[in-house]
């Protein structure tokens, strides 16, 4: 038997929930990550500006055009994610050798909160607002174990552990309503999704395959969720109810299609797809769900 019958063979069949061709949004084919809705006409996301310095970039989608959300940047900024009002940003910064700072930033008046790593290799990932604004979930690494947390948005105070596991717990993301949080974890052996309820209790795994499942989104009315997969052999994006149930494939490339969001409408994803070597921005039109 081929690698490759063998491969297909072992894959969950999933329906297709891709409706059109996916228009592109970028075209300078630099290395892209982690897009984020500002509002319904603009997107940031972390543009590899030089080879050794990411930077948060502005997309306005009405003409185009593409700035930098900060100036004068001279640290590593990345994964940024936006306050429902696109008044404040979170992302992190890097701060030192292996270490990342958590930075709270309201846009308009141009202040930081900036919450500093611990000692050692340590630092933040994946951070992301409440749909109310009030708090910021974030995953923490240290040495020995990285877990998920949350503070206030308003003084970066009041940090409270939501998982307590030495494995890896990551890309957390509240559903519209606050009442749950789905993210990934390493806690049953490979990335799988789990959610839970904003206070931590109540895990419930949502994906089991050999395979990693991660990054997942919460759709804007919070019944389903975006995600990328390896289960069809390279990242794809994908989409499920979610409570884990009707696994739906979005794209379908060689290369690799990562870091979905979905736009506000809830009709379509924003995707960093690789094609020919270069990474871009595209935005896909899912079926209606």
């Amino acid at each position: 038997m081929s690698r490759a019958l063998f491969l297909l063979l072992m894959i969950p069949l999933c329906a297709s929930a891709s409706a059109a061709e996916p228009k592109r949004l970028t075209h300078d084919g630099r290395i892209k990550f982690s897009p984020s809705f500002l509002n319904e006409d603009e997107i940031g996301f972390v543009d590899f500006e030089k080879p050794t310095l990411t930077i948060i970039k502005r997309l306005n989608l009405k003409d185009g055009s593409v700035t930098p959300l900060h100036q004068n940047v001279d640290k590593q900024e990345l994964e940024p994610a936006f306050s429902g009002d696109g008044r404040h940003s979170v992302f992190h910064r890097a701060s030192g050798t292996l270490q990342t700072s958590l930075v709270i930033r309201d846009e308009q008046e141009n202040e930081d909160i900036v919450i500093p790593p611990g000692a050692g290799f340590s630092g933040y990932r994946s951070p992301a607002f409440s749909p109310d604004g009030k708090l910021v979930v974030f995953s923490f690494a240290d040495e020995e174990q990285q877990n998920l947390f949350t503070v206030n948005r308003k003084d970066g105070k009041e940090r409270k552990q939501l998982t307590k596991l030495n494995r890896i717990n990551n890309w957390p993301d509240f559903s519209p309503d606050g009442k749950y949080i789905v993210f990934g974890s390493t806690r049953d052996g490979n990335f799988e999704l789990y959610s839970m309820k904003s206070d931590g209790s109540d895990v419930v795994r949502l994906t089991e395959n050999r395979f990693q499942d991660v990054r997942p989104k919460f759709s804007p009315d919070g019944k389903h969720i975006a995600f990328v997969s390896t289960r069809a052999g390279n990242h794809e994006v994908y989409i499920m109810n979610s409570d884990g149930s009707d696994i739906r494939r979005v794209t379908r490339h060689e290369e690799r299609d990562d870091y979905p969001v979905w736009h506000p409408d809830g009709r379509q994803l924003v995707v960093v797809s690789e094609r020919n070597g270069s990474h871009d921005l595209y935005l896909i039109a899912v079926d209606e769900t």
